[in-house]
């Protein structure tokens, strides 16, 4: 089966290729073929540019001359050429990491707030943005919207679980029935957007991806789409224990099939806004971002701002 997925995109490649050379109206040189003969070695050439020598009876070199090939135009090459047009960096499939920042521009939590420390590292961001719009306003500089997916799971390293059914966010720690700390292998908060993105982006080179420079500076909108905790515990069929500053317990979990997920809006945000820089050469883009609005609502849990850096692997 992938041998057949091979094949076929290889025609489909093959035929696409041959369709753009023949649509771009390429003339080639009309010149006659001339053969040389010198004992058992032969020349001949097929077309300017391109000789192939014959030696012996078993070898073959091909000589091809670069600057005699100046008939083929980068024009005819979609993945080099857009038509002179101006085409934005937004669109693709992008694999990043998040964090959380306080006010002061700092990782590490103090006491009261440590359950929001996160392994940055497991802390995988993927952005889809399907769709993007463009408008050329001068020369090199361009407008670039369009439509994104943003999916966030902020890991966190303590043994403290977060709930979003009172009137602010807590969390407490978890035990088992003996009150010995427990630390579930998975303890994420997962986030969804829809974002809208509004971006000004200087492009080198506009009209050849292939070989052009871009910065992009701007802001994306998002709207919340959904948001859920997840513990994955090493035990399955086990009662634990939610415990308070004061060590006493306030309520219990029995995690079936050693997971437990909680959906809910955990006194996050509904709206956001990023301030946003892409900066790359040809197809590799590079990209961050920091939220301008508090993660979670006023006065319903602390104020720390979300950050993502990451990297555009399937641009189109």
């Amino acid at each position: 089966m992938k041998k057949l997925f091979v094949m076929t995109g290889i025609i489909l490649i093959s035929v696409f290729i041959f369709y753009n050379v023949s649509a771009a109206g390429i003339n080639y040189p009309k010149e006659s073929s001339k053969q040389e003969i010198s004992g058992n070695d032969s020349t001949k050439k097929m077309m300017r540019g391109m000789k192939i020598q014959k030696i012996g009876d078993d070898s073959m070199i091909i000589y091809i001359g670069k600057k005699d090939f100046n008939h083929f135009s980068m024009h005819a090459y979609p993945w080099c050429h857009k038509d002179g047009k101006f085409y934005g960096h937004w669109a693709g499939f992008e694999l990043g990491l998040g964090g959380l920042f306080n006010s002061g521009f700092n990782m590490n939590f103090p006491e009261t707030e440590n359950y929001l420390n996160i392994n940055t590292a497991r802390s995988i961001m993927l952005n889809f943005n399907p769709f993007e719009f463009n408008l050329n306003i001068r020369d090199h500089f361009g407008l670039t919207s369009g439509l994104g997916f943003q999916l966030n799971n902020y890991y966190f390293t303590d043994n403290t679980m977060i709930l979003g059914d009172s009137v602010k966010l807590v969390a407490y720690k978890i035990v088992d029935v003996k009150g010995s700390s427990v630390t579930p292998t998975v303890n994420k908060l997962f986030v969804a957007w829809v974002n809208v993105p509004i971006l000004l982006e200087y492009q080198t080179n506009p009209g050849y991806r292939s070989s052009s420079f871009h910065v992009t500076l701007g802001v994306i909108g998002g709207v919340r789409i959904g948001s859920y905790t997840k513990q994955r515990f090493q035990e399955s069929g086990t009662t634990y224990y939610l415990q308070n500053s004061r060590d006493t317990i306030v309520g219990s979990l029995y995690p079936d099939n050693h997971i437990l997920r909680m959906h809910g809006a955990y006194h996050l945000n509904s709206f956001k806004l990023d301030a946003t820089v892409r900066v790359g050469w040809s197809f590799l883009n590079l990209f961050a971002t920091y939220s301008l609005t508090p993660m979670f609502i006023r006065n319903e849990g602390p104020v720390i701002y979300p950050w993502n850096v990451g990297i555009t692997l399937m641009p189109w």
